[in-house]
């Protein structure tokens, strides 16, 4: 079950509302709560610091990863932090209805990927401040199927999923209200980035998506 990989009972016990309650209580009333790149987390699961270290062995990352408290999409941080929350992560599964355990884990492989394409393409820097957000997504998306590849781990099975994170099944709105792109911006991204290294083409992030 996806949930047993993510540390929850079962979809069925999950409530969002309850677990968003309750996971934004003062940090003051949590056990092992600290601050990272400025917000509050806890030390992350073991199967996502090896996600994440399989993805640092690809590129030497040296990211940090936590569990956000707030139940939040997975984001990346200035400072060279990456935050996911479990209940978020499980209430994703269930909305894009993935029920199979090897099709989560590569969901949370380019899900991490992406995250980590924000920190290594130095999305917070002043240099970067005037690409727009949909250009940095889709940067990141190509980023993550870049990674994929070098992985190993193919990108089909999670193709129809990925492309449900298009703007049009949410209104365009992230935690910071940010553009990610429409569907097939993000589809086209993930496998023109898988594209590159099966190509052995550097991943080379600067370049236009629409102009290569």
């Amino acid at each position: 079950m996806v949930t047993v990989f993510l540390g929850l009972a079962s979809n069925a016990d999950l409530d969002y509302s309850a677990a968003l309650a309750a996971a934004n209580q003062p940090p003051s009333t949590r056990d092992q709560v600290f601050v990272a790149c400025g917000e509050h987390a806890r030390k992350a699961g073991r199967r996502i610091r090896e996600i994440v270290g399989a993805i640092d062995g690809v590129w030497d990352a040296h990211v940090r990863v936590y569990e956000s408290v707030a139940v939040a999409p997975p984001h990346a941080r200035p400072g060279g932090c990456i935050l996911y929350n479990p209940v978020y992560m499980n209430f994703l599964m269930q909305r894009l209805l993935i029920h199979d355990g090897a099709v989560a884990e590569a969901m949370l492989y380019a899900i991490m990927a992406h995250e980590v394409g924000h920190e290594l393409h130095g999305d917070f820097s002043a240099s970067r401040r005037q690409v727009s957000s949909e250009t940095k997504e889709l940067q990141a998306d190509r980023f993550a199927g870049y990674t994929l590849e070098r992985l190993n781990i193919g990108i089909d099975s999670i193709t129809p999923y990925y492309s449900l994170a298009g703007d049009e099944f949410n209104g365009g709105q992230t935690r910071t209200g940010n553009e990610h792109g429409v569907s097939m911006s993000r589809t086209e991204a993930l496998k023109k980035g898988w594209e590159r290294a099966q190509w052995n083409q550097p991943e080379d992030y600067q370049a236009l998506l629409e102009d290569e």
